[in-house]
Protein backbone atom coordinates (compact mmCIF):
# COMPACT_ATOMS: atom_id res chain seq x y z
CA UNK A 1 0.00 0.00 0.00
CA UNK A 2 2.78 2.22 -0.43
CA UNK A 3 3.87 3.22 3.54
CA UNK A 4 7.03 3.62 4.12
CA UNK A 5 6.75 3.66 7.96
CA UNK A 6 6.16 0.83 10.42
CA UNK A 7 3.74 3.32 12.75
CA UNK A 8 1.90 4.44 9.08
CA UNK A 9 0.84 1.03 8.18
CA UNK A 10 0.03 0.30 11.65
CA UNK A 11 -2.55 2.77 11.56
CA UNK A 12 -3.95 1.43 8.19
CA UNK A 13 -4.02 -2.00 9.32
CA UNK A 14 -5.97 -0.37 12.58
CA UNK A 15 -8.43 1.48 9.74
CA UNK A 16 -8.72 -1.73 7.82
CA UNK A 17 -10.35 -3.71 10.66
CA UNK A 18 -10.09 -7.46 11.24
CA UNK A 19 -12.17 -8.24 8.09
CA UNK A 20 -10.33 -5.28 5.62
CA UNK A 21 -8.22 -6.60 2.88
CA UNK A 22 -4.87 -5.53 4.16
CA UNK A 23 -5.37 -7.38 7.59
CA UNK A 24 -5.72 -10.21 5.37
CA UNK A 25 -2.68 -9.77 3.30
CA UNK A 26 -0.95 -9.11 6.47
CA UNK A 27 -1.81 -12.35 7.57
CA UNK A 28 -1.01 -13.98 4.82
CA UNK A 29 2.35 -12.74 4.70
CA UNK A 30 2.98 -14.00 8.56
CA UNK A 31 1.62 -17.23 8.28
CA UNK A 32 3.85 -20.14 8.14
CA UNK A 33 2.77 -23.19 6.31
CA UNK A 34 5.38 -26.49 6.94
CA UNK A 35 3.19 -29.80 6.74
CA UNK A 36 3.43 -32.93 4.97
CA UNK A 37 1.78 -36.61 4.73
CA UNK A 38 1.97 -38.79 8.44
CA UNK A 39 4.41 -35.83 9.74
CA UNK A 40 4.85 -36.94 13.44
CA UNK A 41 4.73 -40.41 12.64
CA UNK A 42 4.25 -41.71 16.18
CA UNK A 43 0.79 -40.22 17.25
CA UNK A 44 -0.69 -41.63 13.74
CA UNK A 45 1.14 -45.06 15.30
CA UNK A 46 -0.95 -44.67 18.25
CA UNK A 47 -4.50 -43.48 16.13
CA UNK A 48 -3.66 -46.83 14.99
CA UNK A 49 -2.63 -49.30 17.88
CA UNK A 50 -5.15 -47.58 20.02
CA UNK A 51 -6.76 -44.35 19.41
CA UNK A 52 -9.82 -45.07 16.58
CA UNK A 53 -10.54 -48.27 18.28
CA UNK A 54 -11.25 -46.45 22.24
CA UNK A 55 -13.55 -44.13 20.37
CA UNK A 56 -15.55 -46.48 18.18
CA UNK A 57 -15.91 -48.51 21.42
CA UNK A 58 -17.33 -45.23 23.01
CA UNK A 59 -19.59 -44.68 20.10
CA UNK A 60 -18.15 -42.55 17.84
CA UNK A 61 -18.19 -43.63 13.89
CA UNK A 62 -20.57 -45.79 14.47
CA UNK A 63 -23.53 -43.65 16.99
CA UNK A 64 -22.59 -40.21 15.10
CA UNK A 65 -20.02 -39.81 12.51
CA UNK A 66 -16.39 -39.68 13.87
CA UNK A 67 -15.24 -35.88 13.28
CA UNK A 68 -11.38 -34.98 13.10
CA UNK A 69 -10.63 -31.63 13.47
CA UNK A 70 -7.41 -30.15 11.86
CA UNK A 71 -7.17 -26.78 13.69
CA UNK A 72 -4.38 -24.93 12.12
CA UNK A 73 -4.45 -27.05 8.77
CA UNK A 74 -2.22 -25.47 6.72
CA UNK A 75 -2.13 -27.52 2.56
CA UNK A 76 -4.28 -30.28 3.80
CA UNK A 77 -1.67 -33.01 4.95
CA UNK A 78 -2.29 -33.51 8.61
CA UNK A 79 -5.99 -33.53 7.73
CA UNK A 80 -5.71 -35.73 5.05
CA UNK A 81 -3.37 -38.40 6.86
CA UNK A 82 -5.84 -38.37 9.34
CA UNK A 83 -8.61 -39.62 7.35
CA UNK A 84 -6.04 -42.19 5.81
CA UNK A 85 -5.25 -43.84 8.67
CA UNK A 86 -8.96 -43.87 9.73
CA UNK A 87 -10.24 -45.29 6.57
CA UNK A 88 -7.25 -47.84 6.90
CA UNK A 89 -8.11 -48.44 10.57
CA UNK A 90 -11.89 -49.14 9.05
CA UNK A 91 -10.93 -51.80 6.54
CA UNK A 92 -8.59 -53.22 9.61
CA UNK A 93 -11.66 -54.18 11.56
CA UNK A 94 -13.69 -55.04 8.81
CA UNK A 95 -16.79 -52.36 10.08
CA UNK A 96 -17.52 -49.10 8.04
CA UNK A 97 -16.71 -45.88 10.20
CA UNK A 98 -18.66 -43.07 9.59
CA UNK A 99 -15.88 -40.32 9.28
CA UNK A 100 -15.93 -36.72 8.67
CA UNK A 101 -12.73 -34.20 8.10
CA UNK A 102 -12.39 -30.51 9.35
CA UNK A 103 -9.22 -28.50 8.24
CA UNK A 104 -9.54 -24.63 9.50
CA UNK A 105 -7.09 -22.16 9.06
CA UNK A 106 -6.71 -18.71 9.23
CA UNK A 107 -4.92 -18.31 5.53
CA UNK A 108 -7.44 -18.25 2.98
CA UNK A 109 -5.12 -18.91 0.02
CA UNK A 110 -3.71 -22.32 2.01
CA UNK A 111 -7.04 -23.60 2.34
CA UNK A 112 -7.69 -23.46 -1.13
CA UNK A 113 -4.37 -25.31 -1.73
CA UNK A 114 -5.96 -28.07 0.54
CA UNK A 115 -9.15 -27.80 -0.91
CA UNK A 116 -7.60 -28.46 -4.34
CA UNK A 117 -5.49 -31.67 -3.06
CA UNK A 118 -2.47 -31.16 -6.05
CA UNK A 119 0.60 -31.56 -4.25
CA UNK A 120 4.10 -32.55 -6.22
CA UNK A 121 6.55 -35.30 -5.84
CA UNK A 122 8.49 -33.70 -3.18
CA UNK A 123 5.72 -33.49 -0.63
CA UNK A 124 3.91 -37.04 -0.90
CA UNK A 125 6.97 -38.90 -0.36
CA UNK A 126 5.21 -39.69 3.13
CA UNK A 127 2.63 -42.05 1.44
CA UNK A 128 3.94 -45.81 1.10
CA UNK A 129 3.60 -47.33 -2.44
CA UNK A 130 0.10 -48.84 -1.50
CA UNK A 131 -0.93 -45.29 -0.49
CA UNK A 132 0.30 -44.40 -3.55
CA UNK A 133 -1.97 -46.53 -5.56
CA UNK A 134 -5.25 -46.24 -3.46
CA UNK A 135 -5.03 -42.57 -2.53
CA UNK A 136 -3.26 -40.73 -5.77
CA UNK A 137 -4.02 -39.93 -8.88
CA UNK A 138 -1.35 -38.60 -11.62
CA UNK A 139 -1.70 -35.40 -12.96
CA UNK A 140 -3.32 -35.83 -16.63
CA UNK A 141 -1.12 -32.95 -17.80
CA UNK A 142 1.97 -35.24 -17.86
CA UNK A 143 3.69 -33.08 -14.77
CA UNK A 144 5.20 -34.56 -11.65
CA UNK A 145 1.84 -33.79 -9.42
CA UNK A 146 -0.27 -35.55 -7.89
CA UNK A 147 -4.11 -35.28 -6.83
CA UNK A 148 -6.19 -37.11 -3.94
CA UNK A 149 -9.03 -39.47 -5.15
CA UNK A 150 -12.34 -37.91 -4.35
CA UNK A 151 -12.70 -40.86 -1.99
CA UNK A 152 -10.44 -39.23 0.42
CA UNK A 153 -11.17 -35.61 -0.89
CA UNK A 154 -14.72 -35.94 -0.17
CA UNK A 155 -14.51 -36.76 3.39
CA UNK A 156 -12.87 -33.29 4.61
CA UNK A 157 -14.55 -29.98 4.34
CA UNK A 158 -12.19 -26.55 4.92
CA UNK A 159 -13.12 -23.22 6.00
CA UNK A 160 -11.34 -20.28 8.02
CA UNK A 161 -11.10 -19.72 11.76
CA UNK A 162 -8.63 -18.10 13.83
CA UNK A 163 -7.84 -19.90 16.85
CA UNK A 164 -7.70 -16.85 18.78
CA UNK A 165 -10.93 -15.72 18.06
CA UNK A 166 -13.16 -19.18 17.91
CA UNK A 167 -16.76 -18.34 18.36
CA UNK A 168 -18.67 -19.84 16.10
CA UNK A 169 -16.02 -21.16 13.73
CA UNK A 170 -15.16 -24.58 13.45
CA UNK A 171 -17.39 -27.86 13.97
CA UNK A 172 -19.91 -27.87 17.41
CA UNK A 173 -18.26 -30.80 18.15
CA UNK A 174 -15.41 -33.10 17.50
CA UNK A 175 -14.14 -36.52 18.52
CA UNK A 176 -9.71 -35.21 17.50
CA UNK A 177 -8.85 -32.29 17.75
CA UNK A 178 -5.24 -32.02 15.77
CA UNK A 179 -3.51 -28.69 17.14
CA UNK A 180 0.00 -29.81 16.22
CA UNK A 181 3.12 -27.45 16.01
CA UNK A 182 0.98 -24.16 16.90
CA UNK A 183 1.18 -23.02 20.19
CA UNK A 184 4.72 -21.86 19.59
CA UNK A 185 3.86 -19.01 17.94
CA UNK A 186 1.57 -17.77 20.65
CA UNK A 187 2.14 -16.13 24.31
CA UNK A 188 1.24 -18.18 27.31
CA UNK A 189 -2.31 -16.73 28.19
CA UNK A 190 -2.94 -16.86 24.39
CA UNK A 191 -2.63 -20.36 24.29
CA UNK A 192 -4.29 -20.87 27.94
CA UNK A 193 -7.54 -19.23 25.80
CA UNK A 194 -6.65 -20.94 22.55
CA UNK A 195 -6.71 -25.04 23.81
CA UNK A 196 -9.86 -23.92 26.13
CA UNK A 197 -11.67 -22.85 23.71
CA UNK A 198 -10.56 -26.12 21.30
CA UNK A 199 -11.63 -28.29 24.38
CA UNK A 200 -15.05 -26.99 24.87
CA UNK A 201 -15.12 -28.67 21.51
CA UNK A 202 -14.21 -31.56 22.22
CA UNK A 203 -16.48 -34.47 23.32
CA UNK A 204 -16.28 -36.34 26.67
CA UNK A 205 -13.59 -39.01 25.97
CA UNK A 206 -12.02 -37.23 22.65
CA UNK A 207 -8.60 -36.32 22.12
CA UNK A 208 -6.11 -33.73 21.59
CA UNK A 209 -3.09 -34.01 20.16
CA UNK A 210 -0.36 -31.29 20.29
CA UNK A 211 3.00 -30.87 18.68
CA UNK A 212 6.04 -32.96 20.10
CA UNK A 213 7.97 -30.01 20.91
CA UNK A 214 4.97 -28.55 22.71
CA UNK A 215 3.61 -29.11 26.18
CA UNK A 216 0.70 -27.91 27.82
CA UNK A 217 2.28 -25.78 30.64
CA UNK A 218 -1.40 -24.91 32.14
CA UNK A 219 -3.67 -27.60 33.75
CA UNK A 220 -7.11 -27.65 31.22
CA UNK A 221 -10.02 -29.06 33.19
CA UNK A 222 -10.96 -31.96 31.73
CA UNK A 223 -7.50 -32.77 30.28
CA UNK A 224 -6.02 -36.00 31.08
CA UNK A 225 -2.49 -36.20 29.32
CA UNK A 226 -2.24 -40.31 28.25
CA UNK A 227 0.64 -40.35 26.21
CA UNK A 228 3.42 -37.69 24.54
CA UNK A 229 1.53 -34.97 23.66
CA UNK A 230 -1.91 -37.11 23.43
CA UNK A 231 -4.36 -35.58 25.68
CA UNK A 232 -7.64 -37.12 26.88
CA UNK A 233 -11.21 -35.16 27.73
CA UNK A 234 -12.02 -36.97 30.71
CA UNK A 235 -15.51 -34.89 31.23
Amino acid sequence: MGQTKFSSYCRLLEMSGMGGAEIRSFVEALTTHTTSFFREQPHFDWLGRTGWADLIERGAGRDWPLVVWSAACSSGQELYSAMISLIEHSDEIGTPVRMEGLGTDISTRILQNARTAVYPRADVRGLDEARHRRFLMRAKDGSDRFRLTPELRNLCRWSYANLTNLVSDGPPQADVIMLRNVLIYFDPSTQVQVVDALVRRLLPGGILLTGHTESLRSRHSGLLAIGSSIYRKEF
